[in-house]
């Protein structure tokens, strides 16, 4: 016999272990008959898909706990409890891993599955299953837990999960666990959240169909339940919903059969824009979407019921964004053309108490240009920051950052990109030229000679390419923007998001097939990057689905001035908005050469975010 301290691969499980003791577990459990998911994988393996069956649980169960709000919480405290209740669904699943030749149980969480369709929840499975342990980020924490004295190291993990406002984002607000490898038939665990569900094997086992007995794949399903937050009847109707959801899989509607967009791709990609731009209760609004078409359930429907409900309760700004939202990706027919002109209409009524934005119109021969402005003056004249998002981001979304570039000491300009919102300029080889014409345009009203570009996604390519030519840009602060790859990768193009590319075509007039020819013109050349003389900063995504990494490679190569913020994300880092804006900040600051004591603490503050998004978990 031996005895020996337990391994270390293992206290991260003894702390969680202890910090669930105050749970009061009871345990459900129902059969779910798999036929219909089992048929839907099968067909998927042969067209070359894989989905996990915790896949599927995950799904279904994330959009059956966005009807049960009571269940999606949390609990802490003995004396003087307090329970939260969250507006988002994230999902937490276990691994079986081996750390350094110790097997071990990990757990990683999913963000807003509510909005997330199966490719999206099997795209993050794979990431966490398929990926090292031992170098993934989100395993940091562990990592850092394991080498920690037993004590500080519990100390750590305590001060960690043990808020409400970060249980969600820590260890979820349900939990999935399997065994389904096994020949174990079911289990119940406790997985730190209000509901657990352990999967068991799928096995061939008799069932009653249309009175007779047949033989179909059967899998347990297990529901554990803290009987401190929901009562039986809640969590046996919560079950219910989940198997009913199972048993009547329906994959998200594809684009054709419930309108122009794909729900699913529009739901993973508008999460960048709702996060970036603090819309409220979008999580409830995604939950209730079901189709691109008309009427109850669509797309335009339910964020402009929603926005609709924020105006009659005196919140224009937020209207306004949920308008916008409703519009999203572009304009496509009268419906998102009402939500366009929405935007606009409560944009303009917010702004009217704030006698500081005006609103400006550039007519051009190509088209007019609308924008919204802060301190113009006839007398002071301050230097510029232009602010424009990407190809689906109209003005609106980034009008409110006005009062903060005002706070600077600067003008702000805040537009949109040609064909976008209000623009009826066409997106084309010259559209770079727009930025000078409005700084044209208000040059005996502000100081143009020392201008700054905040232009994020395919608005930074045309603040790079008017950096070339217009010497009044000092410096582009950028987010996930195409430089020279994106352009001709031919490979990398067959890959691109459909609501990507059909937007681009949107823009340009053109179908889809003709726009990516078209790009190839558009691409910036190393010598042209060489000549850029101003600083570049760029915030890049290591899992950007639109952006290939080729493109920051060139930039490290030939800009002579460049720093970059990698964030370990997709397009737009929406996991990291905070990171992001207070870095674009500081970075401008350090562009002007302002105040060192403003550039230091939003540095700090910059530091302190980063800090959080890779605290243990």
């Amino acid at each position: 016999m031996t005895i020996r301290p337990i391994a270390k691969e293992r206290r991260p499980t003894l702390y969680f272990l202890r910090e669930i003791r105050a749970f009061a577990p009871v345990h459900l459990d129902t059969e779910v008959d798999m036929t219909r998911i089992k048929t839907h994988r099968s067909e998927a393996r042969e067209a070359g898909r894989h989905y996990s069956w915790v896949s599927y649980v995950l799904s279904a169960a994330s959009r059956a706990l966005a009807a049960h709000p009571e269940a999606n919480a949390a609990i802490r405290g003995r004396f003087r409890p307090k329970i939260a209740r969250f507006s988002a669904v994230h999902g937490k699943f276990t691994m079986d891993h081996t750390v350094n030749g110790q097997r071990v149980v990990l757990s990683a969480n999913l963000p807003d599955l509510q909005a997330a369709d199966l490719d999206e929840i099997q795209r993050q499975v794979d990431y966490y299953t398929r990926g090292d342990a031992e170098r993934l980020p989100e395993f940091a924490g562990a990592r850092l837990i394991r080498r920690l004295p037993r004590l500080i190291g519990g100390a750590a993990y305590r001060s960690r999960i043990r808020p409400l406002r970060n249980r969600a984002t820590t260890i979820g607000t349900f939990a999935v666990t399997s065994l389904s490898h096994s020949a174990v038939d079911g289990f119940h665990s406790t997985g730190g959240t209000t509901v657990t569900l352990g999967l068991g094997r799928i096995a061939d086992r008799p069932v009653a169909r249309d009175g007779r007995t047949t033989v179909a794949p059967v899998m347990r399903l297990n529901l554990t339940f803290d009987h401190r937050v929901i009562d039986g009847a809640e969590a046996a109707d919560l079950l219910t919903d989940i198997k009913n959801a199972m048993e009547g899989f329906e994959e998200d509607t594809p684009a054709g059969d419930g309108g122009t967009n794909d729900v699913g791709e529009l739901k993973q990609f508008v999460l960048a824009h709702t996060r970036g731009q603090k819309v409220v209760h979008h999580e409830e609004v995604l939950a209730r979407i079901r189709t691109d078409s008309d009427g109850e359930g669509s797309w335009t429907a339910e964020w402009s019921r929603s926005a609709e409900e924020l105006e009659r309760d005196g919140r224009l700004l937020d209207a306004c964004r949920h308008h916008s939202m409703a519009r999203f990706p572009f304009v496509d027919g009268p419906a998102r053309r009402k939500a366009q002109e929405e935007t606009v209409r409560t944009f303009d009524a917010w702004r009217r108490q704030d006698k500081d934005i005006e609103r400006l119109e550039i007519d051009l021969p190509t088209g007019r240009v609308a924008a919204w402005a802060t301190g113009l003056s006839d007398g002071a004249r301050r230097p510029v920051m232009v602010v424009s998002g990407g190809i689906v981001t109209v003005k609106e979304a980034w009008a409110p950052t006005l009062a903060a570039v005002r706070r600077l000491g600067m003008a702000g300009i805040v537009t949109e990109m040609p064909g976008v919102g209000e623009n009826t300029l066409p997106y084309d080889g010259d559209s770079w030229k727009m930025l000078s014409h409005l700084l044209d345009h208000v040059s005996d009203r502000a100081d143009t000679a020392n201008s700054y570009a905040l232009a994020l996604s395919f608005s930074g390519h045309t603040a790079l390419r008017c950096a070339l030519e217009d010497g009044r840009i000092r410096a582009v602060l950028t987010a996930g923007a195409p430089v020279h790859g994106f352009f001709t990768d031919r490979a990398w193009q067959a890959g691109l998001p459909r609501l990507t590319v059909e937007t681009l075509a949107h823009l340009m007039g053109e179908k889809p097939e003709a726009a990516l020819d078209r790009l190839r013109e558009w691409a910036l050349r190393p010598d042209q990057l060489r000549a850029l003389n101003v600083p570049v900063r760029y915030v890049a995504c290591e899992r950007d689905e639109i952006i290939p990494s080729s493109d920051i490679a060139l930039l490290r190569e030939h800009v002579r001035d460049v720093e970059f913020l990698i964030h370990d994300d997709v397009h737009g880092a929406p996991a990291h908005a905070a990171e992001t804006q207070l870095w674009l900040v500081r970075s401008l600051l350090q562009a002007r050469g302002g105040k060192a004591s403003a550039a230091l603490a939003i540095g700090l503050l910059y530091r302190l975010a980063r800090l959080r998004a890779t605290s243990p978990r």
